[in-house]
């Protein structure tokens, strides 16, 4: 995925001329950069369940949860999508940078802080922490204990291989 892609380009300039005219952060411009997200994450837009289905990136006890549950669905039960940088500090980045920000910078940003399957648990930590909403990535992450890696397949993929190893 990249610049050359006409959806998510335009999806780009959006965001860049909301965040160089100082808008506030609405609806519009929400689900605007959860799209963005979405494909910095797993390459395409999505649903929550698809998303929790295909994104590679969890924490640990995510992945604890996947290797014991009985059925696909029942982990996405228990798992959530989680922005590491959470989007009202995005947006904060974004306006930071004045009419410095470009598609570009937007762009390697939701890449660089692709969204992470947890544990609801791990949500409600974070939650209680006061990180809601706020809070960089690295602290965030730290001060709730949320280990974070990439399984080298998708949750769903690993699911059902694992299934049939044992079958």
């Amino acid at each position: 995925m990249s610049l050359d892609n006409p959806f998510i380009l335009r999806r780009l300039k959006f965001i860049k001329l909301e965040a160089i005219n100082n808008s506030e952060r609405d609806q519009t411009t929400t689900f605007a950069m959860r799209v963005i997200s979405n494909f910095g994450t797993i390459g395409m837009n999505g649903s929550s369940s698809k998303i929790l289905r295909i994104n590679k990136n969890m924490s640990e006890s995510a992945f604890n949860e996947l290797r014991k549950s009985k059925t696909i669905q029942d982990w996405i039960g228990k798992v959530t999508n989680e922005h590491p940088m959470p989007l009202k500090e995005s947006w904060k980045a974004f306006q930071s940078l004045g009419d410095k920000l470009t598609e570009e910078y937007i762009w390697k940003h939701f890449v660089k802080y692709p969204m992470n399957t947890i544990l609801k648990t791990e949500n409600q930590k974070l939650d209680k922490l006061g990180y809601r909403d706020n809070g960089l990535p690295k602290l965030r992450y730290t001060d709730a204990d949320i280990s974070i890696f990439v399984l080298s397949d998708t949750p769903e993929r690993w699911w059902y291989t694992q299934r049939m190893k044992n079958d």
